[in-house]
């Protein structure tokens, strides 16, 4: 049975053991698109109780949860932040709208004329308890404890210097989200993410409900206690020329209770301009990938980064 590789971020982190754990990492880039990262330094706590407050957040009644949906965000473009209700998002066309709820977060920032740059319009304890503290606290870790680490890795995996991508990210984008599948019948079609790689946090069940496409087949994507699982997105497939190639994956659950994950989909600084790693080019900004991927899902539907190309 095929499994996906687990990587140690700790020893990417140091010194002594980050060049065999690069190698490591860049055979899983590779060959899976899709891997485990152990030893992340992230504390659980902080992770349960995100998913908590999530729980108690989707529990809310319609109107209440609306109140922080699209038209109500302060970001361009709107569909990027805060709330949408079950068969409000459409990751690929021929499965149509996804049974989910999700919301969505970003970077806490001043209102910009920026795309994907702004404030987030989220609900305080009075509403729903914690569930806005405890994902800024897990948004904080990840972007200081995992991310920059991760990227140093995947910069020594290619060859490159450890801090190669650093001008790239010194004021990434990020969507930070937390989706609740109901029980038994949730799902999200079949997709590739657009940027450059997630950080995907699931809740722990015995049976999963992720399938990873993988060496030519589709596999069971299992929950492995205090790891997070990473995949790699499209920009990532464009910036290193399709040598790391960015993996289709969906979630069917029909477990009886409900499902919450907590992806965290990372993108380069909103003025980022790629070109192909030992390439004179073409040139492409990141936002315009970015800006076409949301126009997929949200507004033609016809699914989301390389959805099309799965049938």
């Amino acid at each position: 049975m095929l499994k996906l590789p687990v990587i140690s971020l700790a020893k990417l982190r140091d010194p002594l053991t980050c060049e065999p754990e690069s190698k490591r990492l860049f055979q899983a880039c590779l060959e899976s698109g899709f891997f485990y990262l152990r030893d992340h330094q992230v504390p659980m706590e902080i992770v349960d109780r995100a998913i908590v407050a999530s729980k108690t957040f989707f529990q809310l009644p319609t109107e209440v949860k609306t109140r922080y949906s699209h038209p109500f965000q302060k970001v361009y473009p709107n569909s990027s932040r805060g709330y949408a209700p079950l068969f409000g998002e459409t990751l690929h066309e021929d499965t149509g709208p996804d049974p989910k709820e999700i919301f969505d977060f970003g970077r806490e920032k001043a209102i910009s004329t920026k795309p994907f740059t702004g404030p987030n319009v989220v609900p305080d304890d009075s509403v729903a308890p914690d569930f806005t503290a405890s994902h800024y606290a897990l948004q904080e870790q990840i972007m200081t404890q995992v991310v920059p680490h991760l990227l140093r890795g995947l910069a020594v995996a290619l060859n490159l210097d450890s801090n190669w991508f650093d001008p790239y990210f010194q004021d990434l984008i990020l969507i930070h989200r937390t989706i609740y599948y109901p029980p038994k019948t949730g799902s999200a079609g079949k997709h590739t993410d657009n940027g450059i790689l997630t950080v995907l946090i699931q809740e722990y069940f015995p049976e999963p409900s992720l399938r990873v496409y993988t060496r030519d087949t589709w596999i069971d994507a299992a929950c492995l206690q205090d790891t997070f699982l990473i995949n790699l997105g499209d920009m990532l497939q464009l910036w290193t020329n399709n040598r790391f190639v960015s993996t289709p994956h969906e979630v069917i659950h029909r477990l009886p209770q409900s499902r919450v994950s907590i992806p965290f989909f990372i993108y380069p600084n909103v003025d980022a301009v790629i070109v192909p790693i030992g390439s004179q080019g073409p040139e492409t900004r990141a936002i315009d990938i970015m800006l076409k991927n949301f126009e997929s899902i949200w507004v033609t539907k016809a699914g989301a980064g390389r959805a099309q190309e799965l049938r």
